[in-house]
């Protein structure tokens, strides 16, 4: 028998894929006269974990003029894409076939507000009286369940989901049939309650240890909850009969959520809420370690984080997809918080960073508080001066370099990484370069020099370009399989940088970049334009991390190396013992895809932004519709 773990990990591929490939084919939207309560509303003030897709209908709509939904409904892309779905549908005949329902079926079933939240849960009558039956027995036994229960009931998550399925209720109540007779079969009895007009269906265990499953249909709508009045307080807020506080009224919510609006006409039709220090909290005492691990988590400082949450926009006439996460920090920045010491200065990509990089960016930072902070922080568990014993002293006796003297007095404080698809295209042709900005280049050259006169063997030098390139000698001549990448990992400095790559094609590109022998990426229209739009969402601050990204070198790589001899070969190799890549092996030569580049007019690049607050850290994104791709 197929493990469960092993079937939810399969339907999630085939539903993620197939969910694709419905948004990118279907739009529909319909006016809607309910007055369905926004998940928020429904929800305890001291919710742990939620997450809410405000219409479903509106963002299979939105999706199909997106770049992915645009390429997979290209004539060219239309017959492999369909065939894709047909195969991955099915598979989920396998698994529909138990629940009495086609992936078209299930795919169709939401249409207005989905959400699903963890919340603390809630004593049952069964575990209260429970509680007090034990609490009579003092033997060394009964003290241990009391606690070990103690620990368990006090610390509970209990599951909350919400899907208006409009029109499809018949089918979402079909599950939920299928929900109820898997319950049947582990012992749970039902028991309706009428509250008002409403029924609540209460799913109940025949021994304690197992959750309680309710749920009620309102207007087209299905709450559940997974433990005891999970959904039925929702059912007492939706009718106004509970003052409980909600999510809606936490402060802290409110304010993420006032931060993650940006200066969109529209509703966000993706929300996100994350408690975590009551989440982690909730999680830790439920275990034995509580005692040790939980001193550990307050000394660092984690009450601090008073939510993280988030936001996505799709539509619009310039941009295709804007998102924001605010990170909610109470001052002063003490403890863990102490490490992030951002700082700002100038964004621009240097000189040296080719026009043809996947994606570019740049972050300031102060490392020589961040690295302080770090040592205050482990000195509280490892006694004075950690870092001098476990990074310093080795570093200085290996390589007779100071950390603090010299390395630390060498480096600036900005930090720059970029990204480029080496060709061919291979699994590993991503390769990435990391550059710090140096205070002195010329101690920089000479701390190398220091470490190559210890390690002959170790370092080689070579030239290209004018510029010295340092190269591991012992790393580049590693065994890779075929078919991969053959790594060569070195170094350069160049004018005010060091920096390091696996990629010798990729340093030396930087030093065409430099030496204008190659165009450069602050030169480009693509990056020029970003950059434009990049001022209107920063709200008049500074950032701290910029980032740019053309997203379509992404999915060229994968495009092209799924089409390569190497992944066929693979395929092969693997498809009599596994039936699933038969089936993609067929598919692969049953459809003849064009070069991507016919599909590159779909996308258009993408800009990240981060800055600093009193009060917390945001970050925001964007992609740009490729129609407006132009300055």
């Amino acid at each position: 028998m197929t493990h469960p773990k092993t079937v939810v990990s399969r339907l999630s591929l085939v539903v993620a894929f197939a969910l694709t490939w419905t948004l990118a084919t279907q739009a529909t939207a319909a006016d809607d006269e309910r007055s369905i309560p926004g998940a928020p509303h429904l929800l305890p003030q001291d919710t742990l974990a939620y997450v809410r897709f405000d219409n479903i209908d509106e963002v299979r709509e939105d999706f199909a003029t997106t770049s992915m939904g645009k390429m997979l409904n290209d004539p060219a892309m239309r017959p492999f894409a369909s065939d894709t779905y047909q195969m991955l549908n099915d598979l989920f005949d396998q698994i529909g076939q138990q629940m009495g329902i086609t992936l078209d079926e299930l795919l169709s079933i939401p249409h207005g507000q989905v959400a699903a939240a963890a919340v603390p849960g809630n004593l049952s009558p069964e575990q209260i009286e429970m509680i007090e039956a034990d609490s009579k027995d003092e033997s060394p036994e009964a003290i241990q369940r009391r606690l070990k229960r103690k620990r368990r009931d006090a610390n509970a998550i209990a599951g909350w989901f919400m899907i208006d399925a409009g029109k499809d209720i018949e089918k979402l109540q079909g599950l939920l049939d299928v929900l109820e007779a898997a319950m049947y079969e582990r012992d749970y009895v039902r028991r309706d309650v009428k509250i008002g007009d409403t029924t609540l269906v209460r799913l109940l265990p025949s021994r304690p240890g197992r959750p309680e499953i309710e749920f009620f249909e309102r207007d087209e709508t299905v709450v559940l909850g997974i433990g005891h009045g999970t959904a039925s307080k929702s059912l007492d807020l939706w009718d106004k009969k509970s003052d409980e506080p909600t999510l809606a009224q936490n402060a802290d919510f409110a304010a993420i959520m006032s931060r993650c609006v940006g200066a969109e006409d529209t509703r966000p039709q993706t929300t996100f809420f994350l408690d975590p220090y009551h989440l982690i909290g909730r999680l830790v005492k439920r275990g034995g370690a509580a005692g040790f691990v939980w001193p550990i988590i307050e000394e660092l400082g984690l009450a601090k984080i008073r939510g993280v949450g988030g936001s996505s926009f799709q539509g619009g006439d310039t941009f295709e997809a804007i998102s924001h996460l605010h990170v909610l920090i109470d001052p002063p920045r003490d403890g863990f918080f102490g490490v992030l010491r951002p700082k700002t200065g100038d964004s621009m990509p240097p000189s040296w960073v080719p026009q043809e990089v996947t994606s570019y960016t740049s972050i300031y930072w102060d490392f020589d508080k961040t690295y302080q902070n770090v040592d205050k922080i482990m000195e509280k568990f490892r006694g004075p001066e950690p870092l001098n014993s476990m990074v310093e002293q080795p570093i200085e006796k290996t390589l007779g370099i100071s950390v603090k003297k010299e390395i630390a007095e060498t480096i600036a404080n900005r930090y720059v990484v970029c990204r480029w698809i080496e060709p061919p295209a291979k699994i590993n042709s991503q390769v990435q370069l990391h550059a710090l900005e140096l205070s002195d280049a010329a101690r920089a050259k000479e701390i190398v020099a220091k470490v190559r006169e210890r390690f002959p063997n170790v370092i080689d030098v070579d030239s290209y370009g004018g510029s010295v390139v340092y190269e591991f000698a012992r790393a580049k001549n590693r065994n890779m399989p075929k078919g991969l990448r053959q790594p060569e990992p070195g170094f350069i400095i160049l004018d005010d940088w060091i920096m390091f790559s696996d990629s010798r094609k990729f340093l030396e590109r930087i030093i065409d970049a430099s030496g204008e022998r190659l165009p450069r990426l602050v030169n480009d229209p693509d990056y020029e334009f970003v950059g434009s739009e990049l001022g209107g969402k920063l709200d008049g601050e500074d950032p701290f991390m910029v980032s740019f990204l053309r997203g379509s070198d992404y999915v060229g790589q994968i495009y092209d190396v799924i089409q390569s001899d190497d992944a066929k070969r693979f395929l092969r190799s693997k498809s009599q013992s596994d039936p699933r890549l038969a089936q993609l092996l067929k598919l692969l030569e049953k459809n003849e895809l064009p070069p991507f580049e016919q599909f590159k007019k779909y996308f258009a690049p993408s800009g990240t932004f981060a800055y600093d607050e009193p009060t917390g850290i945001h970050l925001g994104s964007f992609t740009l519709r490729a129609e407006t791709n132009s300055p």
